[in-house]
């Protein structure tokens, strides 16, 4: 199962990925505010669980797990997401390789009003796999101009390229499973890589156009 980019619900797709498969699932976690999730964070915990499951399953040992995720301010407290799944990630044996902070840009001019921050956490896991530490992976700060579509930033090429390189090589397969306009699934196929990219919204999938 390898090349596919698809409209549908990742929770029908996920479970037809072969075990020990994936060289990189690379990807955010929905909030839970995108899921009407904010006043119940025990149901929001058990959706995380799941998608934990089925990402350290089909991910190979010496393959790799990145997430980007924005934490949150809360009813006047900040919901640590970021933290929530490295600790997550640790009960399921796993380690985390790499940790970087990427800012958002450009910025809206009513910024410090937002409920989310102007950057997000990229974490790297793994059980046994390693990185060749040179060039830009070097660096722990990213800064690329970003696109927004509705309320969501578009990851630029030039951030997405630099775990694809140094995460996998070609002909290794990628998963994307919230892909939203399939930027990393598009990046991916340029790079010589197998993906598999699913996005439940249809005007969001719509954008991207592999051919």
């Amino acid at each position: 199962m390898e090349n596919l980019w698809i409209n549908d619900d990742c929770f029908n797709v996920l479970p037809k990925i072969e075990d020990n498969t994936t060289q990189l699932v690379f990807t955010g976690i929905p909030d839970s505010n995108d899921l009407g999730m904010d006043k119940d964070l025990g149901m929001y915990s058990k959706f995380v669980d799941s998608c934990l499951d089925h990402f350290t399953r089909i991910t190979k040992d010496t393959g790799f797990i990145g997430l980007c995720q924005t934490d949150r301010k809360m009813s006047g407290a900040i919901h640590s997401k970021h933290t929530m799944l490295i600790n997550r990630m640790l009960m399921r044996d796993y380690i985390m390789k790499d940790y970087k902070i990427v800012l958002k840009r450009p910025m809206p001019n009513d910024y410090k009003d937002q409920f989310i921050f102007p950057y997000f956490h990229f974490c790297i896991f793994t059980k046994k796999g390693t990185i060749r530490r040179t060039g830009d992976w070097m660096r722990n700060v990213l800064d690329y101009k970003m696109k927004t579509k509705n309320t969501f930033y578009v990851f630029p090429p030039e951030f997405i390229q630099l775990p694809i390189e140094f995460l996998t090589k070609e002909n290794d397969l990628v998963v994307d499973p919230f892909a939203g306009t399939g930027g990393i699934i598009k990046v991916a196929k340029e790079m010589n890589r197998k993906y598999i990219g699913v996005e439940l919204d249809k005007e969001t999938y719509s954008v991207c156009d592999l051919k």
